[in-house]
């Protein structure tokens, strides 16, 4: 199978709902609807406003990913742990999962949105560490 060299929103959908493969399923996620304010955010965060814009097929992929495990974990905020009937359900598992795939997808995505680190010198008016601080201490 070759890599995709465009997309249309359906074809970005199915996408996403492959990445969250039986979180998908288990939301009842099948279809485009499903996804279309991820699609939405996906295109806000490339800044286009049509899929015909978004060229860079990798920034467009990393931005679904984290756009739709944000929807994921959104969807499933409050979903809780009970016990009922001598079971224990612990629906709050794929609220974390969620999470967690939206932080990996965030680093991933961070790539193609430009973010620079940058360091400059601090000075302090008195800087308990400096050269006059260490010269007043010589002078004890």
């Amino acid at each position: 199978m070759a890599a995709p060299t465009s997309y249309t929103e359906q074809t970005l959908a199915d996408f996403m709902l492959t990445c969250l493969q039986d979180v998908a399923t288990q939301l009842g996620w099948t279809a485009l609807a499903d996804v279309q304010e991820a699609i939405n955010e996906t295109l806000l965060a490339y800044g286009v406003t049509t899929i015909a814009g978004a060229t860079d097929i990798r920034k467009l992929r990393a931005l679904a990913r984290r756009e739709v495990w944000h929807q994921v974990a959104s969807a499933t905020a409050g979903d809780y742990d009970f016990t009922a009937d001598g079971a224990t359900y612990n629906r709050s598992q794929v609220h974390a999962q969620a999470l967690q795939e939206f932080q990996a997808a965030s680093a991933d995505a961070g790539a193609f949105e430009g973010f620079q680190v940058e360091a400059t010198a601090v000075e302090y008016e008195h800087d308990p560490y400096g050269p006059e601080a260490l010269n007043a201490y010589q002078d004890w």
